[in-house]
């Protein structure tokens, strides 16, 4: 059983990484943590470049933060020549063995000609901050709308720049339905499956609260190259729909917090008259298990103070099992309340008890909806 606090080498976590992005569907850099790993294998060009960075936490994702440091050279037009290969630019991904092997060429060009750079680059923990995810925070929060009846205080940790704080005011279409306001810049489309469907219930948000050790505010140029980066170049649905979030940003505030998301959790408190949703999305695999059982030593004294005026409610979307592999494609949506709801689907189950709604992919959807069902919950 691997886990994120396993440090199993940089060759075997780009082996790992190509084979997510292959599933997830990133073919140019399923190509190029192939080669890459291959390269690491025999000692090759990356094999010095990256050295300090092979005895690493697989949980800290290392093959992610190259990735997009290197992104980040080619958005700011530093690295010319893999440019060329990167639809995100207007370049064309390789189609054949030997524009891959020049792509990859052009790919540690760019690290050793920046190579002073990487400490910095590759310290910055990966904030992809998928809007896509707003499908399940969408979902979730009609149920816990539809469970409290009271308004909303929804603080996200680990939130990057805190993008999924807006998903009541993203439009959401499947066959058959759509919900969420009509005009909105932000459109996903084909999101939702399975039966039953959430409770058709609009969430009321009061307060929108971004907790990151560096949160990204997107209303400027540096934030939103910095999130660019981490988009992978050939899903240009991806980069639509960051650009649409950016617009939904400048229109409604999100308080961005610095802080570690532990510190905020033991500072935390209910909220007379509202519900205190403390969310988290593709957070928990960046943290060790030490840091986790913080974390839930932590939910667990908040949860003490919960009361019927004043309920909280802990929102993960995060793997499916941490312990078996912290890169998985799988992802659970899962809901705990305190107290028990009065209302609604949620009202079946015990106070504190984990109960798993959906399932959902790693970018966010499509999200697969069932009848809620307890579950077990790793911390």
């Amino acid at each position: 059983m691997r886990d994120g606090d396993v440090r199993s080498g940089l060759s075997v976590q780009f082996a790992r990484q190509a084979r997510d992005c292959a599933e997830i569907g990133s073919p140019l850099y399923a190509d190029l943590c192939r080669a890459a790993s291959l390269d690491l294998a025999a000692g090759g060009r990356l094999a010095a470049l990256l050295g300090p960075w092979d005895d690493a936490r697989d949980g800290e994702l290392i093959p992610l933060r190259a990735l997009a440091a290197v992104h980040r050279l080619v958005l700011e037009r530093e690295a010319p020549a893999l440019a060329l290969w990167f639809p995100s630019v207007g370049g064309t991904a390789p189609n054949d063995a030997a524009g891959r092997g020049a792509c990859f060429a052009a790919w540690c060009d760019a690290l050793e000609s920046h190579a002073d750079r990487l400490p910095e680059l590759l310290a910055v923990v990966p904030q992809t901050n998928d809007p896509g995810r707003s499908a399940a925070f969408t979902g979730a929060l009609a149920y816990v709308a539809d469970a409290y009846a009271l308004p909303l205080h929804v603080h996200e940790l680990g939130a990057s720049a805190g993008l999924n704080l807006l998903c009541d005011r993203v439009r959401l279409t499947w066959l058959g339905g759509a919900r969420g306001p009509q005009g909105s810049p932000l459109v996903l489309e084909d999101v939702w499956d399975g039966d039953p469907l959430p409770p058709d219930v609009d969430a009321v948000i009061a307060e929108r609260v971004a907790v990151d050790l560096a949160p990204v505010d997107v209303t400027t140029t540096e934030g939103r190259l910095h999130l660019t980066s981490f988009v992978w170049p050939d899903q240009l649905a991806r980069f639509e729909r960051l650009r649409a979030a950016y617009e939904l940003a400048e229109q409604v505030r999100i308080e961005l917090v610095a802080s570690d998301l532990v510190d905020h959790l033991r500072t935390a408190r209910p909220v007379d008259g509202g519900v205190l949703v403390v969310a988290h999305s593709t957070t928990w695999i960046y943290l060790s298990g030490e840091q986790r059982a913080d974390a839930e030593a932590a939910f667990q004294s908040l949860a003490a103070l919960a009361t019927p005026t004043s309920p909280v409610l802990h929102l993960r979307r995060e793997p499916r099992s941490l312990a078996d592999d912290p890169t998985t494609t799988d992802f659970e949506v899962i809901v705990r309340c305190w107290p028990a709801p009065p209302h609604g689907p949620l009202a079946a189950f015990d106070a504190g008890t984990p109960v798993r709604l959906a399932r959902t992919s790693a970018h966010g959807f499509p999200v697969v909806w069932h009848g809620p069902e307890a579950v077990p919950l790793e911390p």
